[in-house]
């Protein structure tokens, strides 16, 4: 069996700071532009809890997905500038093969 990486979202830990969303978007623009980051900070209702989102394709194939043993530990960007906690990167035994 492979395994899989996956960045596991802590909605709790998120302060909405958004620096995830910028470290992302200056990895992938080359320049800090947060509405072409891979991740986005949705508060669904006035006082809700910030709630960090990442999009299908990020979640498919983000910055840093190949198994631990062959990237050296490669951190995604958006993990890795998170102060709080709220984005962790997890591996995952691939239970498809």
């Amino acid at each position: 069996m492979g395994k899989a990486i996956e960045i596991r979202i802590n909605s709790e830990q998120c302060r909405g700071c958004r620096r995830c969303a910028l470290a992302c978007s200056w990895g992938k623009e080359g320049g800090v532009n947060p509405r072409k980051a891979g991740i986005k900070i949705h508060k669904l209702e006035k006082g809700a809890k910030d709630r960090p989102m990442i999009n299908q394709q990020c979640e498919e194939e983000f910055c840093g997905k190949t198994p631990f043993e062959d990237s050296e530990k490669r951190v995604p960007r958006c993990v890795e500038a998170c102060l709080f906690g709220a984005l962790e990167l997890v591996e995952e035994v691939d239970s498809s093969e």
